[in-house]
C-alpha cells in the first residue's frame, strides 16, 4: 500500500534545510535544547523525545572523529541524519502537526472570542449612540413645542389684553354716554323748572296788576 508523499510548504523547507546545515555545524543541539527546556518545564519528558537528542550528542561528539564508511556510527553525517531522521518520525509520531494545528485553532478562536467581543462591544456603543440620538431628537422636538407654546401664549395674552382694554375703554366711554345724557336731561328739566317759573311768575304780576288796576 502506497502512501501519498507528505507535503511540506516551502518555509519549512527552508527550516529543514537550515536545521541540517546546524547539524552540521554542531549547533543545532544547543538551540534545540533551548527551544526544547521551556516546554517541558514541570512535566514529564518522553523518552522518545530525548532519544534523537542523545543522537545529535553523539553525532556532535564525533564530528572531530576520523571519518569512516557512510554506514557506521564513526561518520558524521551518518549520524546526523539518523538523528534528523528519528527527530521528524518522532515529531510525526507524537502528533505534533496536530499539536500545532490544535494551537493555532486555540489562537483563532481566541480571536474569533475577541473579535465577537469587539462586535458585541461595537453594537454596543451603537446603540447608545442610537439612544443618544434619539434622546437629542426628542429633547429637540420638546424645546420646539415649548417655543410654539410660548409663541400661542404670548398671542393669548396679547389677545387678552387687547380685548381687557377695548371693554375698559368701551365701558368709559359708555359712562360718558351715560354721564352726558343724564346732564342734557338734568340741564333740560332746570330750563323746564325755570321756564315754569318764570311763567308763574309773570302770570302772578299779570294778576296782580289786573287786580290792582280794578282798585284804582
Amino acid at each position: 500500500m502506497r502512501h501519498s508523499p507528505i507535503y511540506v510548504p516551502s518555509p519549512m523547507r527552508q527550516q529543514l534545510k537550515s536545521s541540517i546545515r546546524l547539524f552540521r555545524k554542531g549547533e543545532f543541539l544547543t538551540r534545540f535544547l533551548v527551544w526544547l527546556m521551556p516546554r517541558f518545564r514541570g512535566r514529564p519528558v518522553n523518552r522518545y523525545i530525548l532519544l534523537p537528542g542523545l543522537f545529535m550528542m553523539v553525532g556532535t561528539g564525533s564530528v572531530q572523529a576520523a571519518s569512516g564508511p557512510f554506514f557506521s556510527l564513526g561518520n558524521t553525517d551518518f549520524v546526523v541524519s539518523i538523528s534528523f531522521i528519528i527527530f521528524i518520525a518522532a515529531i510525526i509520531y507524537f502528533k505534533a502537526p496536530k499539536f500545532v494545528a490544535k494551537l493555532i485553532d486555540g489562537q483563532i478562536a481566541k480571536i474569533e472570542g475577541q473579535l465577537k467581543e469587539a462586535s458585541s462591544v461595537k453594537e454596543d456603543a451603537q446603540t447608545l449612540l442610537e439612544n443618544l440620538q434619539k434622546k437629542q431628537e426628542e429633547a429637540e422636538e420638546h424645546a420646539i413645542r415649548i417655543k410654539e407654546q410660548a409663541q400661542k401664549d404670548k398671542e393669548l395674552a396679547i389677545e387678552e389684553a387687547q380685548n381687557s382694554i377695548q371693554g375698559l375703554v368701551d365701558r368709559k366711554l359708555q359712562n360718558s354716554r351715560e354721564q352726558v345724557r343724564a346732564s342734557e336731561a338734568k340741564a333740560i328739566a332746570n330750563i323746564k323748572n325755570q321756564a315754569i317759573d318764570l311763567a308763574i311768575d309773570a302770570a302772578s304780576e299779570v294778576i296782580f296788576r289786573s287786580m290792582g288796576g280794578d282798585d284804582r
